[in-house]
This record gives C-alpha cells, sequence and structure tokens, in this order.
C-alpha cells in the first residue's frame, strides 16, 4: 500500500489584501494568472506523484476564486490526467477550493464541479459588517448567504465556513450571533481560528496607532471555550 499524501496548491492573487494577512498574495497582478497557472502545471511535472496515493486536494491561496474558473479547470484537469493510476480514484478524492463571497457565480461554481471539485471552503470570518469592515474584508454578511446558498443550489454537499474570534472590538454576543447564524445554515464543517497579529500587516499598523483595540487574552479565552463547547453540543465538526 503507498503512502497516502495531500497536495495543497497556493492561487496568489486576490481582489483585495485583508488586514490580517500575512500569506503571500497579490492584489494588482490578476494580469498573471495564466502564467502563473501555467508554471504551477510544469512544476508538477517535475514530481513522481506515482510513489504515493493522493487522497486530498486542496487550492488555497490568496483567493482561488478569484481567477478565472477556467484556469482553475485547466489545472485540475491537469492533475487529474497525473493521477490515472491513483489508488483513490478521481472521484473519491476530497477535492477542495478556497471561495471567497463576492468572488463567485453560477457559472464559476458549476466549472468548479464539473472539474472535480467537491468541497468549498468559504471565507466568512464574521456575520458582523462593522466587524468584516474593521479587517478589510471586501464582503457583507449578506454577500456570504447569497454564495452559500447559491453552492447549496447548485449540489454542493461539502461546505466548510472559517470564523475568526478575536476580531477588533468584538465581544462575545458578537460570537453567539455568529454561530446561531452559521449553525442554522447547517454546514458540514466549520473552521475556527484566532486573530493572529502579524507583523508587517496593516492591521498590525492600525494597531500601533491605536485606531483599533484587540479583546484581552481573558476575553479571548471565554470566546475560544463558548465556541468549542457550543460547537460540540451541535455536534459540528471543527478545526
Amino acid at each position: 500500500m503507498k503512502k497516502e499524501l495531500g497536495i495543497y496548491i497556493h492561487i496568489p492573487f486576490c481582489k483585495k489584501k485583508c488586514y490580517y494577512c500575512d500569506f503571500v498574495s497579490y492584489p494588482d497582478k490578476l494580469i498573471l494568472e495564466e502564467r502563473y497557472i501555467e508554471a504551477v502545471i510544469r512544476e508538477l511535472e517535475s514530481y513522481d506523484l506515482s510513489k504515493y496515493n493522493i487522497t486530498t486536494l486542496y487550492i488555497g491561496g490568496g483567493t482561488p476564486s478569484y481567477i478565472s474558473s477556467k484556469l482553475i479547470a485547466k489545472l485540475l484537469n491537469n492533475v487529474k490526467e497525473k493521477l490515472v493510476l491513483n489508488e483513490t480514484k478521481w472521484e473519491d478524492i476530497e477535492i477542495t477550493i478556497e471561495v471567497n463571497p463576492g468572488t463567485v457565480n453560477s457559472e464559476k461554481l458549476e466549472e468548479y464541479k464539473t472539474s472535480g471539485v467537491n468541497r468549498l471552503s468559504i471565507g466568512l470570518q464574521t456575520t458582523n459588517d462593522k466587524l468584516l469592515e474593521k479587517i478589510g474584508r471586501i464582503h457583507k454578511y449578506q454577500d456570504f448567504l447569497d454564495t452559500y446558498n447559491l453552492a447549496r443550489k447548485l449540489g454542493f454537499k461539502n461546505i466548510n465556513v472559517d470564523l475568526i474570534i478575536g476580531l477588533p472590538e468584538e465581544g462575545i454576543s458578537d460570537i453567539k450571533e455568529d454561530l446561531q447564524k452559521i449553525i442554522n445554515l447547517n454546514p458540514d464543517h466549520i473552521s475556527v481560528y484566532s486573530l493572529i497579529v502579524e507583523e508587517g500587516t496593516k492591521i498590525e499598523k492600525l494597531l500601533n496607532e491605536k485606531k483599533i483595540t484587540l479583546p484581552d487574552d481573558e476575553k479571548e479565552r471565554q470566546m475560544y471555550w463558548y465556541v468549542k463547547n457550543t460547537l460540540e453540543l451541535n455536534r459540528i465538526h471543527t478545526l
């Protein structure tokens, strides 16, 4: 039996860089999207994947859903060709793409699905529009709802929702509202992260300039335990 392996492919393009983002991503380089995908395909050719059993494929970013869905399809079709002899059949590999609200439509989602994507990870972060603005997100809560409902309508049965706790000026009441709204949607998975202030990010600059404040450690711990206990009670898969 071959050793299992997961593949991560990074798409370093986005519409706007979030204030907390420390990942490699560029909001003004979409002109390079085609050249980048070609480069990724060439790099894939340099690996001997036949030695492994590929069981997961994750396309992250950046904002993968910001680039042309035709390029995502081209990328996935190339990977599929390389995995013809893979122990796990293509249709049984968990294939995830990160999606930001406001960057997809029916055409894009349909193309993802046709190309083999069977799991979406939607970057909500919070249901509070004012907090979304404070962290530099491009969407509002309604945009997330539109994206989520459209994905369900088109048949996506495995959807993850991202949630961040410890945001500027965030309180326990905000977390409670977030969880209730998300749980009511019945997602398949919720990924919960604590906000980390990375060096060189805009959120660090805003903190240093005292334009925003973050919840103290005690309040953040309360948020964490509330989230953990609530999701366990509701039997929601978390990461």
